[in-house]
């Protein structure tokens, strides 16, 4: 789960890391004008993705009506699928953009930190020109010092003694708060030491039960997190992939579902999201069905409704009855379904299906709903 970069900046701070002065502007807290006339001030969206900058969602503004006319621009927009409901005004920072960034190594089941002397948005660009350097080490804070004194070796002695205090505190809050990832970029490089002019941290969920302050920031901003206040208060999981994708998914089981957004897309089709529904718990009611059914009712790109359930202990059955149910109670919904049921009560569930909805392709072979799906969503 990614967060926007004033939640990010703000888990920062509470680190010791320096940030810069600025202001969360939202419909409810218009902004006042700058403090200091003449400041020069950076407008940027508070949404939770990467690239806002290329997006537009990040204007450099010399005047307050240039950061007037910004604001009105910004707010309200959609960047990457996600409404720009508060914009971000800060003080303009100078210095040498430089990139630091620890995350979590898939590849060595450790951690890996990445210092680049050139940052800002051309940052990529300039890791693959050689300007970047990266360490693997063990997930323990000591190791991570040892590889960060590795990575500014090769620096000078003056961006050593800037970036070095900063990077610390920077370890420290990814270990603290058990992050996947904490990147500052551009990090400001002076004189006077080092500043996070912006801030990409990604949590992972499950820590959200084990840490107050983290629940908080998903409790107090449920439209921008919406994915973790549902697991939190729904108990599954739900994310949306593709904002124009035409096949949205009912499955069940983390892997089997992951598996199925890859044969899908390795096929040419476009699945919208990701689900876990976990029908072992529903328990006889269909309203989390019925949520999903709402939330996929709401992308106007949606074509197909692919339900794909491999049963083991769950009674198809009772699965389909509550899926009819469902559907009767989400009549927003226009997209034609798909049925893969594989497992308990098959037979009696198809009977069911075919009965209440006989307009409905029920299959119980893998790849041939496959080809269904994309067939219908094209």
């Amino acid at each position: 789960m990614m967060l926007t970069e004033v939640d990010g900046k703000g888990i920062l701070a509470a680190h010791g890391i320096t940030i810069p002065r600025s202001e969360l502007v939202d419909d409810d807290k218009p902004w006042q004008g700058s403090v200091v006339p003449g400041t020069i001030s950076v407008v940027k969206a508070q949404v939770p993705v990467g690239g806002r900058g290329k997006a537009g969602g990040v204007v450099l503004c010399r005047t307050d009506d240039e950061v007037r006319g910004a604001l009105k621009r910004i707010l309200g927009s959609s960047i990457k699928g996600h409404i720009v409901r508060s914009c971000l005004v800060e003080n303009a920072v100078e210095g040498r953009e430089t990139y630091l960034s620890i995350m979590v190594d898939a590849d060595t089941g450790g951690v890996r930190l990445t210092f680049i002397a050139a940052g800002g948005v051309d940052v990529e660009a300039a890791a693959h020109s050689g300007a970047g350097h990266s360490v693997a080490c063990e997930a323990q804070s000591e190791a991570a010092v040892a590889a960060l004194d590795e990575l500014l070796a090769r620096e000078s002695a003056e961006v050593r003694s800037a970036i070095r205090p900063l990077a610390i505190k920077l370890i420290d809050t990814f270990f603290d708060k058990r992050l996947i990832l904490a990147e500052i970029n551009p990090l400001f490089v002076s004189k006077d030491g080092a500043i996070a002019g912006d801030a990409k941290v990604v949590l992972d969920t499950n820590t959200l039960e084990l840490d107050v302050s983290l629940r908080a920031l998903v409790e107090r901003s449920p439209q921008t997190y919406q994915e973790a206040w549902r697991k939190l208060h729904e108990g599954f999981d739900l994310v949306e992939l593709d904002p124009e994708g035409r096949i949205g998914l009912v499955t069940t089981g983390a892997g089997l579902s992951m598996m199925l957004v890859d044969q899908l897309v390795a096929l040419g089709g476009r699945p919208l999201n990701f689900c876990d529904i976990r029908t072992g718990q529903l328990r006889g009611d269909p309203a989390r069905l019925i949520w999903v059914l709402r939330w996929l009712a709401t992308k106007p790109q949606l074509r197909v409704v692919f339900v794909n359930i491999f049963a083991g202990i769950t009674d198809l059955t009772e699965f389909a009855g509550l899926l009819v149910e469902a559907l009767r109670r989400v009549p927003e919904l226009k997209a034609s379904l798909v049925i893969r049921l594989v497992g308990n009560g098959e037979s009696a569930a198809r009977d069911i299906l075919a009965k209440e909805r006989p307009d409905f392709s029920v299959l119980s072979d893998l790849e041939s709903a496959v080809k269904r799906a994309i067939e219908v969503s094209r």
